[in-house]
């Protein structure tokens, strides 16, 4: 019977010491929040594989005293949209030194790529690349020339694709910066279709680029140009 009183009360001294270690740590941070110095920041919810655009339900909010918060730590609001560098852990803060701003050259190609749309080089020259003046950003038509089988009499220019954007001159992603040199390729965003067309005119035909001005992104309806065109 005794170890039973014993057994009980000891059980009431834990209860105890519980709810008053409980509202000490809650009147702590009540404290701190009341003396501003606790902080929102952003934690990964789950593990984030590197090169993913943040989204809101990957990560949650936290509030910590403002001592213990790592350098450049950010909020949720700050974090979403941004794409992580690295594998980010579950339950890890995040940093802004763990993410790149989505028209950050340094995070490489593939993150400037529209969903449904792909990346496709095309190697240059001067001549059919505007002298070196095209600059990423830009946006062109894609001119082809073909030679003429052996059942036709005269070769065909068409503009198979229009209005698609310099994604990189040579290795150069940054619109700033570029030299004036002779380029040897320029990327282009297209669609898988015109990811096809423009495989099979690199090793069929030859390719100039015409350049667009930004305020036009109409598409013209075009016949092709043949010699039997151009002389009457």
């Amino acid at each position: 019977m005794r170890s039973k009183i014993i057994l009980f009360l000891a059980l009431i001294l834990g209860l105890l010491a519980a709810s008053g270690t409980y509202k000490y740590l809650g009147d702590l941070e009540q404290k701190y929040k009341i003396a501003g110095e606790f902080i929102e920041v952003a934690e990964a919810a789950k593990k984030i594989p590197p090169k993913t655009v943040i989204e809101e339900n990957m990560l949650v909010k936290k509030e910590i005293p403002l001592k213990y918060a790592p350098y450049n730590v950010l909020k949720k609001q700050d974090a979403v949209g941004k794409i992580s560098k690295y594998e980010i852990l579950s339950g890890q803060m995040i940093q802004k030194e763990m993410l790149f701003e989505k028209n950050d050259a340094s995070a490489g190609l593939s993150l400037r790529i529209e969903p449904g749309k792909r990346a496709i080089s095309i190697p240059v020259n001067n001549v059919t690349a505007l002298n070196g003046l095209l600059s990423n950003g830009d946006r062109v038509d894609v001119l082809v020339t073909f030679d003429a089988p052996p059942d036709k009499k005269y070769a065909v220019t068409s503009t198979v694709i229009q209005n698609v954007p310099v994604l990189a001159v040579d290795y150069n992603l940054s619109p700033q910066g570029q030299a004036k040199v002779e380029p040897k390729t320029v990327t282009l965003m297209v669609t898988p279709e015109e990811a096809q067309q423009i495989a099979f005119a690199v090793q069929h035909g030859s390719i100039h680029l015409s350049l667009r001005s930004p305020q036009d992104s109409g598409k013209t309806q075009l016949n092709s140009t043949k010699a039997e065109n151009l002389f009457r």
